[in-house]
């Protein structure tokens, strides 16, 4: 009677350890397929978080440049001096050599 006691406990630890070693190829196979979710998630989250920068960027230059507009539709027009024109080119003269 031992013997078959012996023999059906080596049968069932047998059968545990085949149906365990069988299911560790999907255990890296799960872990993969967490990690290319994890990553798609990150990449979704950082591109999701750049747009709205852009746009907290594009509102406030919008900001800036109405109140620069409208600075300068209250002072009046600006008169230029044509010295300080900038596509007219300066010459600057120094000593001449002899």
């Amino acid at each position: 009677m031992r013997r078959v006691g012996y023999f059906l406990a080596g049968f069932a630890s047998g059968w545990v350890v085949r149906s365990t070693v069988d299911s560790s190829g999907e255990v890296p196979v799960r872990l993969m397929a967490a990690i290319f979710g994890g990553a798609e998630r990150i990449r979704r989250t950082i591109a999701m978080e750049r747009e709205r920068l852009e746009d907290l960027v594009a509102e406030g230059r919008a900001r800036y440049e109405t109140k620069r507009d409208r600075k300068s539709a209250e002072s009046g027009p600006v008169e230029q001096d044509s010295s300080d024109d900038a596509r007219s080119p300066q010459v600057v003269r120094g000593p001449r050599a002899a």
